[in-house]
């Protein structure tokens, strides 16, 4: 054994400073063994058609909407629906009392009567002055008839037509005033003017309406199909009007699919129908809107789009494209986003950024007649028996980051660190059968 003593003595200002002393022994130490590489399930990318999409935000709107106004004044005397229930085109509503409107109607059928019976008088005074003043004009001045007589029966002729010009005059007002009075009566009866959901009655029975305005009373919505509008920046529409040379971004066989709050994906199926002719300079968007049906399911025989809902929407991005898949159980997140581990040829950890694409396949919720997804198949126990079949939760398209031949760590992910040596134990990312 070997001993080695080291003093050092410093002198600072006259003072003695004592530093060190130290003794210590060499001997020959052993390195601990390394630890044995880390179990880890990899499998190599499958492979998928996959559609891209592009993501918007938008509202449900309702194709008509239409507001019940009473048009004329009075009480009203009914409400003729159950709040909230969907009504026809056609249906009646309200009804204003009518008994004002009905007196008019009565009092311009009297005036007609009345200007018909003017009329009646005046054609038997026309007769009349018409036969005096042919007699008149037959005998005349040689018969001892004056002048002033013939003008006077001619001026009675003619005094008589007038009259019965009057009376016609009389008829045609009155007959525009019934046509008036008709149509104010009309208005008495509130029928639905199209078919859809109403809202709640704003007026309730044996309040005044129309008095100084037309008075709100209630609204109602289409239901089927409806509206989603959804605002498109610049960039994604030249990208859709280059990729369709210039085509219509509204062309009516484009498809796009809605999902609203508490739905999983984008479940409704819709088409584009409209594109608005400027782009906003504000927020350098375009409006864009499409039509998606909303038929009546069960249970309840309830619509589940409902007007003014916000609603997801994706449209297609190109053409369907083949990816490589992986499953999502693969994929981690750090700092730098979305990142899988691989194997290398040397059986050491290497770490790949990736870009993640559309989902390709998610397990459905248990059921017993669940359709097979797809599994890890292939590998031997630790008894060299074949290793049973692993199932997946989902599977995901990546668009970047990895190589077809890439051997992708599934299971012990938790385990291995970038450049650590691994066992890697390979199976096979097996697709359902269609």
């Amino acid at each position: 054994m070997a001993v080695r003593r080291l003093i050092r003595l410093a002198f600072g200002l006259g003072t003695l400073t004592f530093v060190t002393f130290a003794t210590g022994c060499q001997q020959a130490k052993t390195a601990p063994p390394a630890p044995p590489p880390v179990a880890v399930t990899v499998a190599h990318a499958g492979s998928a058609v996959v559609q891209n999409y592009l993501e918007y935000n938008g509202n449900l709107e309702a194709v008509e909407t239409v507001e019940i106004r009473a048009r004329v004044k009075g009480f009203l005397t009914e409400v003729r629906f159950k709040e909230g229930d969907d009504v026809k085109e056609g249906d009646k509503l309200y009804t204003i009392d009518l008994r004002e409107y009905a007196a008019g109607v009565a009092k311009s059928k009297s005036d007609i009567a009345r200007a018909e019976a003017d009329m009646a008088n005046a054609r038997a005074q026309i007769r009349l002055a018409q036969s005096e003043y042919d007699r008149l004009s037959k005998v005349g001045t040689a018969g001892g008839i004056s002048s002033n007589e013939l003008e006077k029966a001619e001026s009675t002729l003619a005094a008589n037509k007038a009259q019965f010009d009057v009376a016609t005059a009389n008829k045609s007002s009155a007959e525009a005033a019934l046509r008036t009075s008709e149509l104010q009566l009309s208005y008495t009866d509130l029928r639905a003017p199209i078919s859809g959901q109403i809202g709640r009655t704003l007026v309730t029975r044996g309040n005044l309406v129309g008095q100084t305005e037309s008075t709100l009373l209630t609204t109602i919505v289409s239901t089927e199909p409806v509206f989603v509008y959804f605002d498109v920046p610049e960039k994604d529409l030249l990208e859709r009007m280059r990729t369709t040379r210039g085509a219509d971004a509204a062309d009516a066989s484009f498809p796009l699919e809605v999902g609203v709050t508490g739905e999983p994906g984008y479940p409704h199926r819709g088409v584009l129908d409209f594109r608005d002719n400027r782009v906003s300079p504000g927020t350098g968007t375009v409006r864009v809107r499409g039509r998606v049906p909303n038929p009546r399911v069960s249970p309840g025989n309830t619509r589940l789009l409902y007007p003014g809902l916000y609603a997801r929407v994706r449209v297609p991005a190109g053409p369907p494209q083949s990816r490589p898949t992986i499953p999502e159980e693969a994929l981690m997140t750090g700092q730098e986003g979305r990142f899988v581990y691989v194997v290398a040829k040397d059986n050491t950890v290497a770490k790949r950024t990736v870009t993640v694409g559309p989902p390709v396949w998610r397990v459905g919720p248990p059921s017993a007649t669940a359709t097979p997804g797809w599994l890890l198949r292939g590998g031997a126990g630790a008894d060299g028996k074949p290793a049973a079949d692993l199932p997946l939760r989902s599977i995901v398209a990546i668009e970047a980051g990895l190589a077809a031949d890439d051997l992708v760590i599934v299971n012990g992910l938790q385990k291995v660190r970038p450049g650590a040596p691994v066992a890697p134990e390979e199976r096979q990312l097996v697709a359902p059968k269609p």
